[in-house]
């Protein structure tokens, strides 16, 4: 019954430090104009008759940052090295240094997985080596930043082994495997529309292109053959995606794709999308320099608070949306924060596979576990953004709150992780929040614990996980 007052207790005191702590998630002022996209940005906010909010904080900033471009959250180290850095440049800095990471590919893989079906099980049934092997092509290509044109040549006109052309499973991934089912899966991923919603001329062209694609299976198990029934000079497709590549539908449909990752919605408006996709266009379809473009944006720069109306602040980008952490990210980041990773296991016998890496480095739709199906993790099956379930639910509140290894997870916390620091309050802070605790925020902790003893302080693990400012990105 102790534990439990000194939790509500805990729960009490952060209840009242957001009384206190609003001025550590903004600065002064909005953010500068500083490129032609912030100065476009800034004429849509005018004539809208919207003020942006105020600059998001170092503090906010960087741990936005590593949650939208490598899926966690950022250790004590990088938190303070971004804080403590008087560069006027540093945020475009570290925008591109995490694009150029090995973890940006991995993070963008699982994101370029989830709609391009990267599953072994039903209703898919890549089977794990084909699953395997579309994954580590995906990331090859975003490593080495392979023009996004490019890589949807790869795509569409692939050929041979799912088990030696990664490319090739992008016509495999789909349930049934027919020529409607492809040029549906391939509108979706091109267009950003599903093959009911183009015209019918259109329609008809994709039909046409995948209706040749034929599939056969081979001794290897599991193994299939894709290819064509007509010859190269034949095939509609080398005719279909040039035409697919010079239209706007394409570059705005990857320009949505880009700003949901980093916004969690693709409604944006339309003239910020048609800005963005003639310029993605003029850079030859460079996903990086997109996402540089939108992550150093005066739209990326602004707080998630502010007095004015929230929705038409959302709809012209005024405004940095708040929503949950991505079950990956979550789990990720309760991994590398108490010290103590997650593994998981597939349990499919060709072959039964152990993975001890990170949850966004999963290969496999299929390799799941509890926490990351409670999380809303997406099932592939279709693809559609919906799949995955970014919102709160009382089950997950359940297991936040009562958890038996998440108990064990945060009490390593305690016996390992932060036993030698002077400054326990401080170094939980920069875990959860990658932030230090306000000059009240202190004065008030240290007013409780006179009241509530030490074991305040052995509760405050547990509330700072459960608290919006740590389960929501903002």
């Amino acid at each position: 019954m102790r534990s439990y007052k000194s939790f509500l207790a805990a729960t009490a005191l952060l209840a009242t430090f957001t009384l206190f702590s609003q001025n550590v998630y903004l600065k002064k002022a909005p953010p500068q104009a500083i490129s032609p996209l912030d100065r476009f940005l800034y004429n849509i906010w005018e004539k809208e008759k919207i003020s942006p909010a105020m600059e998001a904080s170092d503090a906010v900033m960087v741990r936005r940052l590593y949650i939208d471009l490598v899926g966690r959250v950022p250790t004590p180290e990088e938190a303070l090295l971004y804080i403590n850095d008087k560069n006027p440049d540093k945020q475009p800095q570290l925008v591109k240094k995490l694009l150029d990471s090995e973890e940006h590919a991995i993070f963008m893989t699982m994101r370029l997985g989830d709609e391009l079906r990267i599953k072994s099980e039903f209703p898919i049934n890549l089977w794990p080596n084909a699953a395997f092997l579309y994954s580590r092509t995906i990331y090859n290509a975003l490593r080495t930043n392979m023009p996004f044109d490019r890589f949807a040549m790869m795509l569409l006109l692939s050929d041979g082994s799912n088990f030696r052309n990664g490319y090739v499973n992008f016509l495999r991934a789909v349930s049934p495997k027919q020529p409607e089912q492809i040029a549906d899966a391939a509108a979706k991923f091109l267009l950003g529309k599903p093959l009911l919603q183009l015209p019918a001329g259109e329609r008809e062209k994709f039909r046409q292109a995948f209706s040749h694609i034929r599939f056969k299976s081979t001794r290897e198990w599991k193994e299939e053959i894709v290819y064509s029934t007509l010859p190269t000079a034949d095939d509609p497709r080398y005719e279909l995606i040039p035409q697919i590549i010079a239209g706007k539908d394409f570059a705005q449909a990857a320009v949505k794709r880009c700003w949901r990752w980093i916004f969690g919605s693709e409604n944006a408006d339309p003239a910020i999308v048609e800005y963005l996709a003639e310029d993605f266009r003029k850079n030859k379809f460079d996903l990086r320099k997109l996402m540089f473009q939108i992550c150093t944006s005066a739209a990326y720069r602004v707080g998630s608070l502010s007095a004015g109306n929230i929705e038409l602040m959302q709809k012209f980008a005024a405004i940095y949306p708040i929503r949950r952490l991505d079950a990956e990210v979550l789990a990720d980041s309760i991994a590398q924060i108490t010290g103590i990773p997650y593994s998981y296991t597939s349990v499919i016998p060709e072959p039964f596979s152990y993975y001890n890496n990170r949850a966004a480095a999963l290969p496999d739709g299929s390799v799941s576990d509890q926490f990351l199906l409670l999380f809303g993790r997406p099932s592939r099956d279709t693809g559609e953004q919906e799949e995955r379930k970014n919102f709160i639910t009382a089950d997950q509140r359940l297991y936040l709150f009562n958890s038996t290894d998440l108990n064990n997870r945060l009490n390593n916390i305690m016996r390992n992780k932060i036993r030698k620091e002077k400054d326990k309050l401080g170094a939980l802070y920069l875990l959860f929040y990658s932030r230090m605790p306000t000059k009240e925020e202190r004065q008030l902790f240290q007013k409780m614990s006179k009241e509530k003893g030490w074991k305040l302080l052995a509760r405050m693990p547990w509330v700072l996980l459960n608290s919006k400012e740590f389960l929501y990105q903002h």
